[in-house]
């Protein structure tokens, strides 16, 4: 079977629903925009779906979209429709007293990632824990919000990556992307929660903490940025 790249996605900001990809380009953080942006309350912790020395939990951020517009900026619309900017003043009063929408430091001194710049998965493990959950269908991927997709027919035979270098697209007289895998990605609370069109499913976590040691997918370093576009072949050395 030839690994090829079935899912590309960015997440603008942190801890809300992203975007969904034909290309993206890979910068040594990773895909570009992905992650760039997040919302950080008075106290100087970051949004998120759950609570953490770094992070404080904010209800509902999994319902609002993260977009960029054509200046680059992101654009979070609500689910009432609303849209909202950086600076926008409604942005306290729908997520707290204090909180503010806020970018990553230019220099890269402050990555708003938790562990890597990207993060991968192949579909056989989307199905071996469908199958966990005595499910029919794969788990839906928007769940583990990974950056790649890889199609797969082993399950977990991306943690067998860790350590390896990941060679994904290239040919044409184009430069490939080249990743390095790093870990396993110990999944949260986050998996469990309702999303638009998915509903809340503590089944989730509480599989792959019995099954898999709560880890699922791997985090990877970008070794050699380059563009990756759905379609492109994967190569594991």
């Amino acid at each position: 079977m030839t690994l090829k790249v079935v899912g590309l996605r960015r997440f603008p900001v942190k801890s809300m629903l992203g975007e969904e990809h034909e290309r993206l380009e890979f910068d040594a953080g990773g895909a570009i925009g992905d992650r760039r942006w997040a919302l950080r309350c008075a106290d100087g912790k970051l949004g998120s779906g759950k609570n953490h020395p770094r992070f404080r939990r904010i209800p509902g951020l999994l319902e609002h979209y993260a977009a960029y517009d054509e200046d680059g900026l992101p654009v979070i619309t609500a689910p009432d429709g609303a849209t909202l900017r950086p600076g926008d003043p409604r942005v306290p009063e729908r997520f707290g007293d204090g909180v503010e929408l806020v970018r990553e430091a230019e220099d890269g001194s402050e990555s708003l990632k938790d562990v890597s710049p990207v993060s991968l998965i192949g579909t056989a493990s989307l199905r071996a824990l469908g199958d966990l959950l005595g499910d029919a269908d794969p788990v839906d991927v928007r769940r583990l919000r990974k950056n790649i997709v890889v199609e797969t027919d082993e399950p977990w035979i991306e943690e067998d990556w860790i350590g390896r270098e990941i060679v994904l697209g290239g040919g044409r007289g184009t430069a490939p992307l080249r990743l390095r895998g790093i870990k396993r990605v110990k999944r949260c609370v986050m998996v469990t929660q309702a999303q638009p069109g998915l509903p809340e499913d503590n089944r989730v976590l509480k599989t792959l903490t019995a099954a898999r040691g709560m880890c699922i997918g791997i985090h990877t370093d970008v070794v050699t940025p380059a563009p990756l576009a759905l379609g492109d072949t994967v190569v594991v050395r």
